[in-house]
């Protein structure tokens, strides 16, 4: 009787083991849906917030802004034009990380996150859902350091209402850099006037404005931090 208690046992045992696997694989999906259905839905928010804004160059009509060193005539070499495409979109995109790792320090990953959404992000950050607490202090010091850098951001005619979700269109629209440069080419992504002519090589007047804008934020926070304008 006992050698047939001690096999069922361990038969629950094996069935209990294995529930748990399943149970644990189940998660991982539930987990991975969750993040997949999070950023649909976070796309098709920016993509309604994208339509209702107003027309990109008008965002800060007091700034006045030229082409520099441009051509009278546009670039037809479609490799280099990618290239700036790619930079426009590099640029936006540095720029947001920038500032999330300014916000909320050392994250290292910032699956889901953008400047487009930071607040809510702070939010989430600093509640644990299981004790169902918040990190009030930690909560202040993110808010803190997100008010600093926009005041900073905004004497730049940085606009929070409108610049995070044309950040996330550039990048989008562009794509990031693909490939790091070497040599010469190295040198012209640390020159801020030859950032300039690339981006406004690459996007038409009526946007050209906010991305100067964008250049401009991201070379100010360089000096700041003492890193390359662009960390590729």
């Amino acid at each position: 009787m006992d050698n047939i208690h001690s096999k069922e046992v361990k038969t629950l045992r094996t069935k209990n083991a294995f529930l748990l696997a399943q149970s644990t694989e189940l998660k991982k999906m539930v987990d991975l849906l969750q993040e997949n259905l999070e950023l649909r839905c976070s796309l098709r928010d920016h993509e309604i917030l994208l339509r209702s804004l107003p027309p990109l160059g008008k965002a800060c009509p007091n700034i006045p802004y030229k082409r520099e060193d441009v051509q009278e005539t546009p670039c037809r070499d479609p490799t280099y034009l990618q290239l700036c495409k790619g930079l426009t979109g590099d640029i936006a995109f540095q720029l947001e990380r920038r500032i999330l790792a300014f916000v909320f320090k050392d994250l290292g990953r910032y699956y889901g996150f953008s400047v487009a959404n930071i607040e809510e992000k702070i939010l989430q950050s600093t509640y644990c859902p299981v004790t169902n607490k918040v990190d009030e202090k930690l909560r202040d010091e993110m808010n803190q350091r997100y008010a600093a850098v926009m005041k900073k951001l905004k004497k730049l005619n940085y606009n929070p209402s409108v610049h995070p979700n044309f950040s996330e269109y550039l990048v989008n629209t562009y794509g990031i850099l693909t490939a790091h440069p070497v040599g010469s080419e190295l040198a012209s992504y640390k020159d801020p006037k030859i950032l300039r002519k690339m981006v406004a090589d690459a996007v038409s007047n009526d946007v050209l404005e906010d991305v100067y804008i964008l250049l401009n934020c991201l070379i100010a926070l360089a000096k700041e931090d003492g890193k390359p304008i662009l960390s590729l």
